[in-house]
């Protein structure tokens, strides 16, 4: 279809674009062991894919895709592969994850999720605006529209209080997006399995994340402790928290589809990273981890949650 590149600005053809790449559900699709997604705002229907718009142009498509090559094969599978190893990032990962945090925060913009928090309207648009420029190459670094990013791995001990029975399978399994909008800071959250991309609209303590920060030339990811707002914390536990209330409304119809699959492929799903996370959250919780309805009081960011994306 015929239209204007939601990028470079330019009349062309358009090319169906994806908000989170294509080979994170891939992804999370070939390690359930059952091959199957469904999307939190529709949890009783199956799904092949995440979102696609026809937003850019071949030109722009080829560019973000690059930057998508170097971070899945430099950065999402080795770590996968391997949790422990140490990773050395060029300036590319910058580049993607802005592009990552444009497309979220433009998308759910479009979908008009974040009107009734007009007030900061005008300041995720001055960071769609820097964002942009940034990846055309108008500008030498995004400014204070920084980008971090947060890797993930298994939980095998706490001292949280009220953490979710299934935080591991959380964590570790889901893609999820929102945009984060509170008095104090303003972020768009991109979840690309065990991976967390914060592009942040506002900023006025950067000091509370330590260790987080994409920078400009290069850098490495690697385990090590992080210092991050206690604020987030109890979000990515309201995150999952979500993610127990959307199992608990699937249906009855539904639930036995999926465990008829799961029988049906019972040797896979023994061995895929699925079970592991799942087993995980079993050692820490025991029968409480199949619980349904752990509701757990929490405060936190003022939240705006768009969408969980799990396999079942």
């Amino acid at each position: 279809m015929k239209g204007i590149c939601r990028l470079c600005d330019k009349k062309a053809a358009l090319q169906e674009s994806h908000i989170i790449p294509r080979f994170v559900y891939k992804w999370l699709k070939n390690s359930s062991g059952t091959g199957y997604l469904r999307f939190g705002t529709e949890p009783n229907k199956r799904v092949q894919d995440g979102y696609k718009l026809h937003w850019l142009c071949r030109d722009c498509e080829t560019q973000l895709n690059a930057w998508e090559t170097e971070f899945a094969n430099t950065i999402f599978h080795p770590a996968n592969n391997d949790t422990g190893k140490k990773i050395t990032y060029g300036s590319w990962l910058l580049k993607f994850c802005v592009s990552i945090s444009w497309r979220v925060l433009l998308f759910i913009i479009e979908k008009q999720e974040i009107s009734h928090f007009s007030h900061k309207l005008h300041c995720a648009n001055s960071a769609l605006t820097e964002w942009k420029k940034f990846m055309m190459g108008c500008r030498l670094h995004p400014g204070h529209y920084e980008q971090h990013i947060l890797p993930l791995d298994k939980i095998e001990q706490f001292d949280y209080p009220n953490i979710p029975p299934n935080i591991n399978r959380y964590i570790l399994r889901t893609i999820d997006i929102d945009v984060v909008i509170s008095e104090r800071q303003s972020f768009v959250f991109s979840k690309l399995g065990r991976f967390i991309i914060l592009g942040f609209i506002e900023m006025p303590q950067p000091r509370q994340w330590e260790g987080t920060k994409v920078h400009i030339n290069r850098g490495v990811i690697w385990p090590r402790d992080y210092l991050l707002p206690a604020e987030f914390g109890d979000y990515l536990m309201d995150k999952a928290q979500r993610l127990v209330d959307i199992q608990a409304s699937i249906s009855d119809k539904q639930n036995e589809k999926i465990r008829d699959t799961y029988l049906e492929n019972i040797d896979k799903i023994a061995e895929s990273e699925s079970f592991k996370a799942m087993d995980q959250d079993v050692l820490l919780f025991g029968n409480e981890a199949f619980k349904k309805d752990n509701k757990r009081g929490r405060k936190g960011f003022g939240l705006h949650m768009l969408q969980n994306k799990v396999e079942r």
